[in-house]
C-alpha cells in the first residue's frame, strides 16, 4: 500500500472505531465498490454476540468518500478491486483485505 493508501485506511479505521456508539470487542466492515454506489456490512461483536445493525454516529457519505478515494487510488496504479475489507479486535492489529474482480 503507497503511503496516500494507508492515510486513507487510518481514516476509515477512526471513522470506524469513533462511530461505533455502544463499543466492541471486534468489528469487520466489507464494502463492494460499484459506479457510482457501494453495498456495505458492519459486523459488530461484543460479549460474544454479533450484529449487523449496531449503533453508529457516523456519516456513511464520508464514509463512502474514503472508500471511493482508495478505489481510485488503486485504479491509478492498475489495481482493479471490487471489494475491501477492514477486520480489527480490541488489542490487536487492524487487518485490511482486498477482493479482485
Amino acid at each position: 500500500m503507497i503511503s496516500e493508501d494507508l492515510k486513507i485506511v487510518k481514516k476509515i479505521f477512526s471513522i470506524l472505531d469513533e462511530g461505533i456508539v455502544n463499543g466492541y470487542d471486534k468489528f469487520h466492515y466489507e464494502v463492494e465498490v460499484h459506479e457510482g454506489y457501494a453495498e456495505e456490512e458492519l459486523t459488530v461483536e461484543r460479549e460474544r454476540v454479533k450484529t449487523t445493525n449496531a449503533e453508529t454516529s457516523f456519516n456513511g457519505a464520508d464514509l463512502y468518500s474514503l472508500v471511493k478515494q482508495l478505489k481510485e487510488s488503486a485504479l491509478s496504479r492498475d489495481e482493479n478491486w471490487s471489494s475491501f475489507i477492514m477486520t480489527y479486535e480490541q488489542g490487536g492489529q487492524v487487518k485490511t483485505h482486498f477482493k479482485y474482480s
